[in-house]
């Protein structure tokens, strides 16, 4: 995973090719208070790799954009854990696709276009509101979320399917445009690995958003490897999810 100010790459491979991939850390200890990160892996170097959820201005959203088999689902298993872990940090999911497990540890899953609807609906009068509140008593100083005042992580799998419905398309981009101050961040997942905006999200409303790309991919098991170029990053061991 390599950081410029705005953006970072994260290449995972896996298969035979990885002699000893890193294991996880404990839930609980994959989210950094103080920074506002989650380590996800390890760079070559050794030290951590790390996805961020919010910075001193506010909720940070992220885009993945993943090829078919280079670790989306571990990344959001990862995610999603240090989330449940965390007093500070509540998880929406929403895929249409429905069949992770890492499902479960979020606080509201939707697993159908009709509930991504329904979840993009309360997320956007959630936003209104804390907008509402935040006009009321300003708040001073580096942004922080607290037990009280969570963090709310979106996750939005498979964007280019849940996004052919205009309504969620339209919900989506107003919390893209406007949930960094309300403390609601936007998680995107497309298909391919060129950062650009997940369309039909606005240019604008993700221009800051920090990017994650998934490359590489291996089939060990047909006898054929896809060659990327050599991965900055490794996601931590594929692991089963527990609650807690």
């Amino acid at each position: 995973m390599t950081d410029t100010q705005n953006t970072a790459a994260a290449t995972a491979a896996w298969g035979d090719a990885l002699a000893d991939p890193a294991p996880r850390p404990p839930a609980d200890q994959l989210l950094d208070a103080a920074t506002g990160t989650v380590a996800v892996g390890r760079l070559a170097d050794g030290r951590p790799a790390r996805v961020p959820l919010w910075n001193a201005n506010g909720a940070v959203h992220t885009h993945i954009s993943a090829r078919a088999g280079a670790g989306y689902s571990t990344l959001i298993d990862h995610l999603l854990a240090a989330e449940h872990a965390s007093p500070f940090v509540r998880s929406w999911v929403a895929d249409a696709n429905g069949t992770r497990s890492s499902h479960r540890l979020a606080d509201r899953a939707a697993t159908t276009k009709d509930g991504a609807a329904d979840l993009l609906l309360e997320a956007v009068e959630v936003l209104r509101e804390r907008l509402r509140d935040t006009d009321t008593d300003p708040v001073s100083g580096a942004y922080a979320p607290t037990p009280q005042r969570p963090l709310i992580s979106i996750t939005l799998g498979d964007w280019p399917h849940l996004s052919t419905r205009g309504a969620v398309a339209r919900m989506a981009d107003e919390i893209a445009r406007t949930g960094r101050l309300a403390g609601m961040s936007l998680r995107v997942e497309t298909w391919g690995v060129v950062f650009q905006p997940p369309l039909p999200l606005i240019a604008s409303a993700l221009r800051d958003a920090h990017q994650v790309a998934l490359t590489a991919r291996l089939t060990p098991g047909l006898g054929t490897v896809a060659h990327h170029p050599a991965a900055p990053a490794q996601l931590f061991r594929v692991w089963a999810p527990t609650e807690g």
